[in-house]
């Protein structure tokens, strides 16, 4: 009951959020801004998106390699465009998308449950220890450059911030030692297959972290491509800006890209509308950008690296049910010739 109502009251500031913007924003000065930005910017910001895609295949195929030989990169980029488009119609943290992925690893690689939700807690875990270090570093750098009377709104994003890190610090803690989950656990599913099968999937996950970490090597390499397709929405984001002319640091750009994705994180409305926009809007209005030229900024930016990704996901998937097809009624054909 108090799970729904707090769902309730977040839709509800999400729906209030959108319509504040939509009935106090100049739409024609936002078209203006907009159809600014010249076609250059456009061409390199989608090419960016879509050098995204790829580095981020590379990184799933990493970690499904870790469970499984010879994983095909395009088996990768189907599941992760499956998830991605899921992803755009579920809230906040994304625990849809995630399931979808798990659900593809198991089909397109021959694996079992537990081995695709190793897989996932892989690349989530890297994913957002990585986004943690560079969203901290951002949000000590932002206090600090700030006027007085903006202060209010760091507090704000140090809360999540703190509920995030409490969250995912847990999260490893009990990857490491899962014997206390399998213990806590074991009070309710005791002597199930269910219990057996979590007990088997803690263990094995478990001891593909301490592995990674103990190969300080491929730890390093797994952690730089994560903290450099994270650091890359903040470019595209820098390259926003320069299309439309405003002029901004790169480590203000990189703050502002990183609180404002930590505050779409908040269950609100499906693929974060109404938290991350009027957050990019609060953080933008702080630098000083106007609230018509700000939105613009951030309907280009969500335009390049949300819908523009989730157009291009549905494309993937959608070739791949013409090839399957095509291939059932040749199949089907040479049955027919056969007989």
């Amino acid at each position: 009951m108090k799970k729904n109502l707090v769902k309730g009251i977040l839709y509800v500031l999400g729906i209030i959020a959108v319509v504040l913007i939509v009935v106090n924003t100049d739409w024609k000065e936002v078209s203006v801004h907009i159809r600014s930005l010249p076609p250059k910017s456009i061409v390199l910001l989608l090419l960016s998106q879509c050098f995204t895609i790829f580095l981020l295949a590379l990184q799933w195929r990493s970690m499904a390699l870790r469970v499984k030989e010879d994983v095909s990169f395009l088996d990768i980029l189907l599941m992760n465009a499956k998830g991605s488009v899921v992803d755009a119609i579920t809230p906040g943290v994304k625990a849809g998308g995630e399931l979808a992925r798990i659900y593809e690893l198991r089909k397109r690689l021959q694996i079992d449950f537990g081995k695709a939700t190793i897989v996932v807690g892989l690349q989530k875990t890297l994913s957002l220890l990585s986004f943690l270090f560079l969203t901290l570093f951002n949000l000590i750098w932002f206090t600090f450059n700030i006027s007085v009377k903006h202060r209010h709104y760091i507090y704000t994003f140090a809360v999540v911030i703190a509920i995030f890190s409490i969250f995912l610090g847990a999260l490893i803690l009990l990857s490491l030692s899962p014997d206390r989950v399998i213990k806590f656990l074991s009070r309710f599913l005791s002597k199930t297959k269910l219990m057996g099968k979590i007990d088997k999937t803690l263990r094995e996950y478990s001891g593909i972290i301490r592995d990674l970490l103990k190969d300080k090597k491929k730890f390093s390499i797994q952690m730089m491509l994560a903290l450099f397709i994270w650091s890359f929405y903040a470019f595209k984001l820098f390259l926003v800006m320069k299309g439309l002319a405003i002029e901004m640091d790169l480590i203000s750009t990189a703050a502002i890209t990183f609180l404002t994705y930590i505050m779409g994180m908040i269950p609100i409305l499906p693929g974060s509308i109404g938290s991350f926009e009027s957050s990019m809007l609060v953080l933008l209005a702080i630098k000083g950008i106007p609230m018509e030229i700000g939105l613009s900024v951030a309907f280009i930016f969500r335009f390049a690296t949300f819908w523009f990704e989730f157009a291009i996901s549905g494309i993937i998937l959608m070739l791949d049910n013409i090839v399957v097809f095509v291939r059932g009624r040749k199949g089907d054909k040479n049955v027919e010739v056969r007989t």
